[in-house]
């Protein structure tokens, strides 16, 4: 009887068990592993050989191989937060988390993935690195060969947050950084992090990319070796940093150009033969202290560094900016598709010069016009239409110019160094009394651009105003009541700026020493740019209304008319005629051949529209 039932027992045991895999089925679930060494692995960015696996540690990095079969996993030595494609389909982020044991694996691959050959692209997230140990492929079908279309050119990118995406539906993979890349069909490296400055910090002892970049990682619990720059070399570094550098003394404005400065002498001592672009910031942060950086190389012989002007490229507004920060998808993409052309004269065999702005086909030579400021402020586009190359009517709404923000249409050429405008406006309709037209230069074409302004209200009659800095509040300098017509003449020698008024309309004739205020001599007449046909003389009879002294603006800046309805509602028409430039005014290119000092031929300055 006990045999009976020991019989029974067995049975219902052997009844409930699980029927043994066969042989078959048991092949199919064995595992491939392909080291993180193997040559089909392509790595870009920065990642270092270690015994055990390869890391990354700047945000960005990433890897692409070609995988065959349906099971795609990676071992990993470290939690990490990734972003993974396959087939150039839709980008899908993955974390992965420690469960107990090491390695961690984690599954690439959709449970719809058919078989076959697949292009695999693994990428860092911002807040994270990856320990690569091994792939993990089927036994029989799973292999690896070399991904197809890997660009030889890479660009690395230095920055902060608007270089990691930070805002963005998918943040390092919607930034510029990687739209332009894919644009362009190029490699690229990142080198960024969140709230990076240029300069280290002396009361936090807080690192900045002066001292970051050259290190392997940009954190400070890592035993942190130096970066070695054998392991790749960028075809071109673009440089985006300056907003979270606070310069609180008047001194940091020149502490931030020598850090740039040696900055940048430092990367030459590694990569001799990089092309390199220093951007602006798009709201204008340190315009002048970046460009003074560059410009000192420029004439130490270094022609292979650039100035680029980005501030009239994204408009701020909701439109294209999250906070005054951050740009949304719709900012990262204008700004890549900004940046696209400028990269690929400096990726082109042989290198091409960068080029300038596109010719405004509305507009007689190399004049533009843009209305300047935040897109909410402006209200009503602005518009402008000319009668001949020496006259032009500007229709321009928005708030106001003055308080620490602008919003106002502008018609405007490059000016570098020292030059002259005069123009006369023959009318001014207005509707609100604090409506603004004139001449102005400008530093920058964002917001909060330091300026002189030399213009006419119903106000203050005649005005002349300036900012300092970026962002800052302006200053009224001087106001005389008067009406239109005036002619107005701005000149500008060094750091010095001249307003001058004149009641006649510019056509009388006259000797040059009659007349009442000073009469200062202007730069020597490089071309007004205006056109074949001169305008007719300038007036004889200056009065002085301003004279500025110690108002330090980039080398490079702006140079035109201004018109505010100081009502986004409305719109305010001007009249100007008898526009006459000169100096160092010119199209906006930017020449690397040596120039004589300090009116050269033409501006080394890039900005487009």
């Amino acid at each position: 009887m006990l045999f009976l039932y020991s019989f029974i027992l067995v049975l219902v045991l052997l009844l409930l068990a699980e029927p043994p895999v066969p042989l078959q089925a048991k092949v199919e679930t064995a595992e491939k592993l392909i080291p993180f060494d193997d040559g089909n692995i392509k790595y870009f960015g920065r990642w270092k050989l270690t015994e055990h696996d390869m890391r990354s540690y700047w945000p960005g990095a990433y890897f692409k191989t070609n995988v065959d079969g349906t099971r795609i996993q990676l071992r990993l030595n470290q939690p990490t937060h990734i972003y993974v494609q396959l087939d150039q389909g839709p980008v899908r982020s993955l974390i992965a988390k420690y469960q107990g044991e090491w390695p961690i694996q984690i599954d690439l691959a959709p449970p719809d993935l058919p078989n076959g050959r697949h292009q695999l692209l693994v990428a860092a997230a911002a807040n994270a690195s990856i320990c690569l140990e091994s792939l993990v492929l089927d036994w029989e079908a799973g292999d690896t060969t070399p991904p197809a279309n890997i660009s030889p050119q890479l660009v690395e990118f230095i920055g902060h947050d608007l270089a990691l995406g930070v805002g963005t539906t998918q943040s390092l993979l919607t930034g510029f950084p990687w739209v332009v890349s894919n644009m362009m069909g190029i490699e690229h490296a990142q080198i960024a992090y969140r709230h990076a400055k240029l300069m280290n910090d002396p009361i936090s002892s807080e690192l900045g990319m002066a001292s970051r970049y050259f290190d392997w990682s940009p954190y400070d619990f890592l035993n942190n070796d130096p970066w070695d720059f054998s392991s790749y070399e960028p075809a071109v570094i673009v440089l985006l940093l300056g907003q979270n550098d606070k310069l609180d003394q008047v001194d940091d404005n020149d502490i931030y150009t020598q850090t740039l400065l040696t900055f940048l002498k430092r990367i030459r001592t590694h990569l001799r033969y990089t092309s390199i672009l220093i951007l602006s910031e798009p709201l204008g942060d340190l315009v002048r202290q970046s460009q003074d950086a560059v410009y000192q190389l420029n004439d130490q012989g270094d022609q292979d560094v650039f100035f680029v002007d980005t501030t009239s490229w994204v408009q701020y507004g909701s439109t294209a900016f999250t906070d005054t920060m951050h740009l949304n998808d719709a900012g990262q993409d204008r700004l890549a598709k900004k940046l696209a052309p400028l990269l690929q004269a400096r990726l082109s065999i042989p290198k091409k010069p960068l080029p300038g702005p596109s010719p405004n086909p509305s507009l007689p030579h190399d004049w533009q016009t843009m209305d300047v400021g935040e897109e909410e402020a402006v209200g009503l586009p602005g518009s402008v239409s000319f009668d001949s190359p020496h006259t032009f009517t500007l229709w321009g709404s928005g708030v106001d110019i003055g308080n620490s923000k602008d919003a106002f249409r502008f018609v405007y050429q490059a000016l570098s160094a020292d030059g002259v405008i005069e123009a006369t406006i023959v009318s001014h309709s207005a509707f609100a009394s604090c409506a603004k037209a004139g001449i102005m230069m400008r530093e920058h074409l964002a917001l909060g651009s330091p300026h002189v302004i030399l213009g006419i209200s119903p106000a203050n009659g005649i005005f002349v105003q300036t900012r300092t800095t970026n962002l800052n509040e302006t200053r009224l300098v001087k106001k005389l009541r008067a009406s239109p017509p005036y002619r107005f003449r701005l000149v500008r020698n060094g750091s010095d700026f001249i307003a001058q008024a004149s009641h006649d309309n510019g056509t009388d004739k006259g000797d040059d020493g009659g007349g009442v205020g000073d009469h200062p001599p202007p730069p020597p007449d490089k071309g007004t740019n205006t056109g074949d046909e001169q305008p007719p003389p300038s007036s004889t009879t200056w009065q002085t209304i301003a004279n500025i002294t110690d108002l330090f603006f980039a080398r490079d800046i702006y140079v035109g008319l201004a018109v505010t309805s100081c009502d986004p509602a409305v719109v305010s028409v001007a009249k100007f005629a008898d526009i006459s430039l000169s100096g160092g005014v010119g199209n906006g290119f930017y020449s690397t051949s040596q120039q004589q000092q300090p009116y050269p031929t033409y501006p080394r300055l890039i900005h487009q529209d």
